[in-house]
């Protein structure tokens, strides 16, 4: 055990005594401008709502929207006091609502005097109060606040809030005129703003502030923080060590391609959390691994830097109301809706599709998986018993049961003692000639039940985890480890490789935007894929138990 340890925490220094030197291009570069596709209507007139960006300047806005910069001046009076300030949000007069000097002349007698000139006057526009936005996923409180150029302050204060908690898709209402009085909702204003929704690829989506535009500049060095329970003051964890081998390995292997990492390592066995300080600078956060110790580093980020879960699958409730934490390891939920997607495509019409669960045991696993396959409208018959009636089991199935189609029995219930019992009976109804397919909750891989009652059961299971050892890059990746390191590595050792080596990837790509971009990159790994709906990992692989013994994922 000393020696394993020892050999991996020589493997870090070696692998991480380099780094490369960061490169970054300081040539000037003028900020376009992007005519806003948001529209507000006040007094009966159109404006394009604009968000300023820096380097921005009259000029340039006035030729974007093919008006006058007195135009622009006429629709914000106070730009003479203020000026262009970055963030800030102006009016542009839409077509048609262009301001004209229109001379008209008053008749008067002709006489000696000089005839007056009159202009007719036009009342000044009045600005909206606030503008609203609406949450995604990965915006946080101050990410928002930097964005339209006012205080955290100015956003809770405006909305009523109780905290700097959002939650995805929460429409906050940006103060115009930071430092006003929270608009209450109830009052009608007295210059009411009428947002036009605009008909362009969905007219049911609602009129969103104009984005600021993003660029998506790639890093040569990412920086990365790595917490881990490692123990290493006294009996070193197996698990957590494996893990921070397999990104020390990802590392190695990703500067070869060029891609350099600065990993930050934080023992934190003892409680211990990095500042906020110490981990503003990082790219993201990887683990720590427990719910709480992420609630407390996701805390201390103050929403600011992405925070990944690694490892724990019921983690995933964080998500909810952080909007920096990333789920790695897709959640049970997500597995079980895999399943019963996967039993939907391959179901005939003369198929049988069987629910087995446990009599008055209280299974929330069990009854999650219960429920989505009965959302699927599979016609699923549900027979509940307790393991004293086991016996009876077989003869009662076998009214249930089909010899003209096959027959996909669902195990709901992630208890060993029940899967022993069920594949037990399925063992016997096989015997008797009837196809059977049989489904249960990925963890029925790490009970002490003969794999080959498996086989013989067709099991199928949909996991976040697999490692398939024919394939050559896993291949690969045995070699270089046991060379590395003089032993084999376990499953965690293939997680924090394949984990490591995607988020380093994707960072790598796409810069300091990296988070907007998750949803578009599809990862393959060796251990588990990657492919997130908002913060959480939806990818699972489709694994089969076959007659003929072996063990593989579906084509």
């Amino acid at each position: 055990m000393k020696t394993r340890i020892a050999t991996i925490l020589l493997a870090a220094t070696c692998l991480l005594a380099f780094s490369p030197a960061p490169s970054y291009g300081q040539g000037y570069v003028p900020t376009p401008v992007t005519v806003s596709k948001e529209k507000v209507k006040i007094n009966g007139k159109t404006f394009y709502s604009h968000v300023v960006l820096e380097k921005q300047t009259l000029y340039s806005i006035s030729k974007a929207y093919q008006v006058s910069v007195d135009d622009i001046y006429a629709a914000n009076p106070t730009l003479h006091q203020t000026g262009l300030q970055k963030n800030s949000i102006i009016l542009i007069p839409a077509e048609g609502e262009v301001r004209t000097e229109t001379v008209t002349q008053n008749p008067v007698k002709e006489t000696n005097a000089t005839a007056k000139v009159e202009t007719p006057a036009e009342p000044e526009p009045q600005t909206p109060e606030y503008i609203e936005h609406t949450v995604k996923w990965y915006e946080g409180i101050d990410d928002i606040a930097r964005k339209y150029g006012v205080t955290v302050d100015d956003i809770v204060n405006f909305n009523g809030l109780s905290s700097r908690k959002l939650t995805r898709k929460q429409v906050l209402r940006i103060p115009l005129h930071p430092g006003a009085a929270p608009q209450k909702q109830e009052e009608t204003p007295q210059a009411p703003v009428e947002v036009i929704k605009e008909v362009l690829e969905d007219i049911t989506t609602p009129s969103q502030p104009v984005e600021e535009e993003v660029t998506f500049e790639g890093k040569k060095v990412v920086d990365a923080s790595l917490l881990l329970p490692l123990n290493a003051s006294g009996r070193p964890s197996d698990i957590n060590m494996d893990f921070y081998a397999g990104v020390l390995l990802a590392i190695r292997d990703l500067e070869k391609q060029g891609i350099g990492t600065r990993l930050n390592v934080y023992d934190v066995a003892n409680g211990v959390i990095p500042s906020q300080e110490t981990l503003s600078t990082s790219d993201f956060v990887l683990g720590p691994i427990s719910s709480k110790d992420l609630a407390l580093v996701l805390d201390r980020t103050g929403g600011h830097v992405p925070v990944i879960s690694p490892l724990d699958p019921k983690a995933g409730a964080l998500t909810g109301s952080h909007p920096n934490m990333i789920q790695a390891p897709s959640p049970s939920e997500t597995q079980f809706e895999a399943l019963a997607e996967w039993i939907a495509e391959t179901r005939k019409a003369e198929d049988k599709v069987i629910v087995l669960s446990e009599k008055n045991v209280a299974n929330a696993p069990g009854n999650a998986l219960l429920s989505k396959i009965q959302s699927r409208g599979l016609g699923a018959t549900v027979l509940s018993y307790s393991l004293s009636e086991g016996t009876s089991i077989p003869s009662r199935l076998t009214g249930m049961l089909t010899k003209n189609g096959t027959n996909r029995i669902v195990v709901a219930s992630d208890r060993q003692s029940f899967m022993n019992d069920v594949t037990r009976n399925v063992g016997i109804l096989v015997g008797k000639g009837y196809d059977i397919v049989l489904y249960a909750p990925s963890k029925v891989r790490t009970f002490d039940i003969d794999n080959a009652s498996y086989h013989l059961a067709q099991l199928h299971i949909c996991s976040t985890y697999f490692v398939d050892y024919s394939d050559k890059d896993v291949k690969n990746f045995l070699l270089s480890y046991r060379a590395l390191y003089n032993t084999e590595p376990s499953q965690f050792a293939f997680q924090g490789y394949d984990t490591a080596k995607y988020f380093i990837g994707i960072v790598s790509k796409y810069g300091k935007n990296w988070r907007r971009k998750l949803e578009e990159t599809e990862g393959k790994g060796l251990h588990s894929d990657f492919q997130f709906n908002g913060q959480t990992n939806a990818a699972v692989r489709r694994i089969v138990y076959r007659k003929d013994y072996t063990t593989g994922l579906e084509k």
